[in-house]
């Protein structure tokens, strides 16, 4: 029994020791939960490719010009040459190539940030999943849908005209926006475009504040005047006491008179939200090549700056919300022959 307890002992003792030299293994840490960039599900549509007559002959793409067509990374997006016809990208795209559009809000995911990621697009009926590449904005919040896939994404899908969609851009699928490459308008800012040269900030006295309104459109103006006479009218604090954020003369130098936090004086019933730029020239005069580079140039940087939406961009007659009684020439033919906003909304797709 003696001999029998002893041995007990060691081997309890033995197994002590070992267990106290046991390592213990680290627990390992739960998975963080995937961060969401981008999340969007409703109905959807198709478009683009040469059979998409929806889509005019030169209409382009947000997020592509046809530099990229030399681009490897995306040229196999579109087709090998244009459609007989057409001019712009939207109908060269191959509809069989997976891309889709979104509304996107340019501040939360800019242009850059679009064009460099991959989504995961799912048909919530059937659990069918695709990765697409952004392409384009759209569709127009009037049209009740989410989202615009290609033919080949939605047939991928097993998706219809106005099936539900899902859209996703999680942080591991979307490519960091390298730095170096992308032009900031100032600190902390997401804008990949630059703020055009401003040649002189003359301020005009004829401002006030927004009252904290959104600013979420652009109305564009012809001075119907010289460029000495327009800053001179905007610069009087009696008589008419109007004013604009911005003048852009016929050589192609802006000039800023209103900070674009404040309300300047440009489009009755509509100042409170809306960004004015007068355009140098008169009542048949079309912008001068300098001019619409710099006035496509502003634009591009205010709608990035402000997450204005390409359709929110008028002509001074078709502001919603203008109220002047009999409305006004403005902005004359500048953008073109026709006095219509769609006049207004071609030279913006072609330009901006």
């Amino acid at each position: 029994m003696a001999r029998t307890a002893k041995s007990t002992d060691r081997k309890r003792a033995a197994q002590s020791v070992k267990a106290a030299r046991k390592i213990k293994q680290p627990q390992k840490p739960s998975e963080e939960p995937e961060k969401i960039l981008f999340r969007v599900e409703g109905k959807m549509s198709t478009f683009g490719g040469p059979l998409d007559f929806g889509m005019q002959p030169d209409e382009g793409l947000a997020l592509f010009s046809k530099l990229d067509l030399e681009d490897p990374k995306y040229a196999d997006l579109f087709l090998p040459a244009p459609p007989p016809g057409t001019s712009g990208l939207g109908r060269r795209l191959n509809p069989n190539k997976f891309y889709f559009a979104c509304r996107w809000n340019y501040l939360d995911t800019p242009k850059e940030f679009l064009r460099r990621s991959l989504a995961c697009v799912e048909n919530p009926q059937n659990g069918r999943k695709v990765d697409a590449r952004p392409v384009d904005w759209g569709p127009y919040e009037s049209t009740g849908r989410v989202a615009d896939l290609s033919p080949g994404l939605a047939a991928a899908l097993g998706l219809n005209t106005d099936d539900v969609v899902t859209i996703t851009i999680s942080a591991r699928r979307a490519i960091p926006v390298k730095a170096a490459r992308t032009k900031r308008a100032g600190h902390g800012s997401s804008n990949p475009h630059a703020k055009p040269a401003i040649k002189e900030f003359i301020e005009s006295p004829n401002h006030s504040s927004r009252n904290g309104a959104k600013i979420d459109k652009i109305v564009l103006h012809c001075t119907e005047a010289s460029l000495p006479s327009t800053l001179a009218e905007f610069k009087k604090s009696e008589g008419r006491q109007v004013s604009a954020h911005y003048v852009i003369d016929r050589n192609g130098e802006i000039y800023q008179m209103v900070k674009d936090s404040d309300r300047a004086n440009h489009c009755m019933g509509a100042n409170e939200s809306s960004i004015g730029i007068e355009h140098v020239g008169g009542e048949n005069d079309p912008l001068t090549a300098p001019q619409a580079a710099a006035s496509a140039a502003l634009i591009r940087w205010l709608i990035e700056q402000y997450g204005i939406p390409r359709t929110n961009i008028f002509g001074h007659d078709f502001t919603p919300g203008y109220s002047r009684p009999g409305g006004t020439s403005c902005p004359d033919k500048l953008f073109g022959a026709g006095h219509a906003q769609a006049t207004i909304a071609a030279w913006v797709e072609a330009n901006v």
